[in-house]
């Protein structure tokens, strides 16, 4: 939806292109997302900024310097329930595509607001790398949330064999 750095996408500009890929027919629907890169590689994560971890999966000297200025370029964003829902609710309202939430989406109520406001599905990553049983535990529960901190020290894991390290 927005890349979150100078001369990236903006919103306006995405759901330009949005109703552009709806008109072509080409796309069965679309998920949104926020953008995550090397300029700002925390946008789309929100919750903590697991910068040690990051340097560690680096050789020297890279994995030092990572360590001792990482914190100056990989921001940390305050995690909520839903957090591109408010953005998300933009591309509701400009298109009749299927949509595919996404961004901290751990909670049985947050699904079912979700489906009300006309998202078609729900995407969940960190909290199912947490919990692999989690969709079975909130069906058999409603009030069943995640024990996924947000802590993202998962991230890191991409580079190996992606998984929780509090699992």
């Amino acid at each position: 939806m927005d890349d979150g750095v100078p001369g990236g996408f903006w919103l306006d500009e995405s759901i330009q292109v949005a109703k552009w890929l709806e008109a072509e027919g080409s796309v069965d629907a679309l998920e949104l997302t926020a953008g995550s890169s090397l300029l700002n590689p925390m946008y789309l994560f929100r919750g903590d900024a697991p910068v040690r971890e990051f340097a560690d999966t680096f050789k020297q000297p890279l994995k030092l310097g990572i360590r001792l200025v990482g914190d100056k370029f990989i921001r940390e964003y305050p995690y909520e329930e839903a957090y591109l829902l408010g953005s998300a609710r933009q591309f509701r309202a400009a298109l009749d595509l299927p949509l595919v939430l996404l961004g901290g989406v751990t909670e049985r109520a947050t699904m079912d607001r979700a489906m009300a406001e006309g998202f078609q599905f729900v995407a969940m990553g960190r909290a199912l790398l947490r919990e692999p049983d989690l969709i079975n535990r909130i069906q058999a529960d409603a009030s069943t949330t995640s024990l996924c901190i947000h802590c993202n020290k998962c991230m890191p894991t991409i580079f190996s064999k992606t998984h929780c390290v509090l699992a």
